[in-house]
């Protein structure tokens, strides 16, 4: 038996508000459409089989929705018109297969009217197709609607694709601790099986080591002999699996206070002692840039220097001492790079879109990217043989929905389920144990350690 809402059919009716000067507004399941006097806000046109309603168009139109199963996701379609209606008139939306929930709320904002909705949990894995009816009338129960508001009702086509729970590579995400003892500025990485935090102490300015062995449950502080000498930034980290290297970073004093000095300093953690590479690298001192280990090559991409945002490429063949610029810019629509790793023997870099380089200074575009890729993100790690790039606060959050993806071969993508957002985010994902793990957090404000479960 189809599921149905009030009144049956699946229709939501919502009270009455009076239209004459295109004000007012509703929410918590009531709401109707003002006075209308704004033209089309995304040009959609009206069906072709509806030409009396062509003053009213909605966006999105067609609403194509993925969804992971059991769970619900909350979306929104705005109504924008091109005339006033001055009488009250009462709103429905009719969907008789039972894809939304009865939680519907509508708002205003001046002239256009947003309906929030929430697809159902329920829904089964596969791809759900249909319409949403809209009807405008000006008598109370648009479910007759035996006085229908010129040009209604409105369909607006909907595709629903409810993931398969087969496909997706872990579960769930899980916060595996809160409040360990690093703060500040931070970053995550691996070497030999653990996990490592490198972090500027917030109140003495000095760089500390922190590992963790039971994939973040815990946090242990090092004492290792020797440490990066000036506290920074914006640093970068890249591991092979054996040692960690950092590279340049803007330096910092007490509570966090940049002194401007942008670094271009190497180091090298082996699991136990930090050792420098070079206080002073060929390339210009930078931040907030990125760095991998492909091979026997350590690479530096682009960041920012005392002059602004650079788009070079530099690479160590001899592990850290001495570095060549092999590239002076970038692909402009990879825009700027946010995370680096070793890609089948390949320089990957992810920003706006993914590109790889076998030698630092060709690259190719990835192709077949989702329009939800998580662009600018933080978050990037190989597991399994499986590229994963998650969503963080870095990425481009907003009107564009932001999934996790993962892919095996850079053209076709898969959905993954994406964590629970904490801002602001550590740079580095690790992958370890059959997990994907990241850190959360800044200052001296929570930091948490979260985890995927297979």
């Amino acid at each position: 038996m189809k599921k149905r809402h009030a009144a049956s059919l699946g229709v939501l009716v919502l009270s009455t508000l009076i239209a004459s000067c295109g004000g007012g507004g509703g929410g918590g399941g009531g709401g109707g459409f003002p006075g209308l006097a704004l033209p089309p806000a995304n040009n959609t046109p009206p069906p072709a089989n509806n030409p009396a309603g062509a003053w009213l168009t909605f966006n999105p139109s067609p609403v194509e929705l993925t969804v992971f199963p059991n769970a619900s996701k909350t979306f929104a379609v705005v109504a924008t018109s091109t005339k006033v209606i001055s009488a009250p008139v009462n709103v429905g939306i009719i969907e008789p297969k039972g894809v939304i929930t009865t939680n519907i709320k509508i708002a205003s904002a001046g002239l256009q009217y947003t309906a929030t909705m929430s697809t159902n949990p329920a829904l089964a894995p596969g791809v759900h197709t249909g319409n949403f009816e809209v009807r405008a009338c000006y008598d109370a129960n648009p479910l007759v609607c035996s006085q229908p508001v010129e040009g209604s009702p409105w369909q607006v086509p909907y595709k629903i694709t409810v993931i398969d729970p087969a496909s997706l590579h872990y579960s769930r995400w899980e916060a595996a601790q809160k409040n360990a003892g690093f703060t500040d500025n931070f970053a995550l990485s691996y070497v030999k099986g653990k996990l490592v935090v490198e972090a500027a102490n917030y109140y003495d300015a000095t760089m500390e080591t922190w590992t963790s062995s039971d994939v973040g449950n815990t946090w242990v502080k090092l004492l290792p002999p020797t440490i990066p000498s000036v506290s920074t930034k914006g640093f970068a980290l890249a591991s092979d699996g054996d040692a960690i290297y950092l590279s340049a970073g803007q330096s910092v004093g007490s509570y966090g206070k940049p002194t401007g000095q942008y670094l271009n300093h190497v180091w090298k953690f082996d699991g136990t002692d930090w050792t420098q590479k070079t206080a002073a690298a060929e390339f210009p001192g930078r931040m907030d840039h990125v760095m991998a280990k492909v091979g026997n090559t350590l690479y530096v991409v682009a960041g920012r220097t005392a002059s602004g945002d650079v788009r070079n490429v530099w690479k160590s063949d001899n592990d850290g001492v001495n570095w060549t610029q092999i590239a002076q810019g970038l692909p402009a629509e990879l825009g700027k790079p946010t995370c680096a790793l070793n890609w089948k023997g390949s320089l990957l870099l992810v920003g706006d879109k993914v590109a790889t380089s076998s030698d630092g200074a060709n690259f190719t575009i990835a192709g077949g990217l989702p329009a939800t890729f998580p662009k600018n993100s933080l978050h990037c790690a190989v597991l399994d043989g499986r590229l994963f790039i998650s969503p963080t606060s870095n990425s481009t959050i907003g009107s564009t929905e932001q999934n996790a993806m993962s892919t095996t071969d850079l053209a076709t993508w898969q959905i993954e389920r994406s964590r629970p957002f904490s801002t602001p985010d550590a740079p580095g994902m690790v992958a370890i144990d059959g997990r994907l793990v990241v850190t959360t957090g800044q200052g001296t404000s929570e930091r948490t350690t979260y985890r995927t479960v297979p």
